[in-house]
């Protein structure tokens, strides 16, 4: 997430649905990769 102070931040998937609710109200740009956590890498051996 990119902070509205120009900060960055970032959250293993556990704690970012934790506290996403508040973490949106001070983002400017909240990206959410957590369905790369179920998808091999390309070239991985799954």
């Amino acid at each position: 997430m990119e902070l509205q102070s120009g900060g960055e931040l970032l959250f293993c998937a556990h704690h970012a649905r934790e506290h996403g609710d508040k973490l949106r109200q001070v983002a400017v740009t909240v990206v959410d990769e957590t369905h790369k956590l179920s998808t091999p890498a390309p070239g991985s051996q799954a």
